[in-house]
């Protein structure tokens, strides 16, 4: 009896411990995402938690600064992630709220039917398996705008797990069910996706604040220098689904 009583009261704390790590908000800021990770980013599963939480805060105008040093420390860049042209397309889907729909369809629950809605501040991912290559190991989860799970590379530095390669988490999935009806309504305005209002250009004389002329072409950055970083793989999304 008294070995029942030890293993129900281990298995409540168990719950109760998952149940507190779903409930616990996105990073506030790099130093938090970093001390978290200390910890987190030991397994595979809690590091790739942790890639999509930076990925969600960058989501956000308004922490996409700090978020932007939790990303490149998740996947283990060398450099500013805007900096690599290997991630251009990365960086753009993040910026564009018309492709956000796509990192959220790892999220558990979210589906093309809800426009998948979730909560960047409660959720799980679908993990489904592993696959070990050589130094990287390709770590399989769910997403539920494509029919076959997707997969990341994962390699480990110092005791960490880090997402060394994450093309398909930004390739296309199916559109949500929201910017479906939009596109078979466009003639009725009830229907129309919410647009961000474009800022007002000032209108100058060609001239800088220095008194430069603004028109001139500028020499371009010398980026030879540069240290070479792991090169991304894209992801054919007309076969991905």
């Amino acid at each position: 009896m008294k070995k029942i009583t030890v293993l129900f009261l281990f298995v409540i704390s168990i719950l109760v411990f998952a149940y507190g790590a779903a409930e616990a908000k996105l990073p506030r800021d790099y130093q938090e995402f970093k001390a978290r990770y200390q910890n987190e980013g030991r397994t595979m599963q809690g590091a790739a938690h942790l890639y999509f939480e930076a990925v969600f805060c960058y989501l956000n105008k308004d922490t996409r600064d700090e978020a932007s040093k939790m990303v490149r420390y998740a996947m283990y860049l060398s450099m500013p992630l805007e900096q690599s042209y290997n991630y251009a397309t990365f960086v753009n889907r993040m910026k564009d709220e018309s492709y956000h729909y796509i990192f959220r369809s790892f999220a558990v629950g979210a589906t093309p039917e809800n426009s998948y809605s979730m909560s960047p501040d409660d959720f799980s991912l679908n993990f489904v398996s592993t696959k070990e290559e050589g130094e990287f190991t390709h770590l399989f989860l769910r997403s539920s705008g494509a029919d076959s799970p997707r997969g990341i590379w994962m390699q480990q530095h110092d005791g960490l797990w880090y997402t060394v390669n994450n093309a398909s988490t930004y390739a296309q999935v199916r559109e949500p069910k929201e910017a479906i009806d939009a596109r078979r309504n466009a003639h009725d305005a009830d229907y129309d996706m919410p647009q961000e209002p474009k800022p007002v250009e000032e209108k100058t004389d060609g001239r800088d604040d220095s008194g430069n002329n603004s028109g001139e072409k500028q020499p371009e950055d010398d980026t030879s220098e540069q240290q070479p970083e792991n090169k991304t793989v894209e992801v054919d999304e007309s076969t991905i689904w």
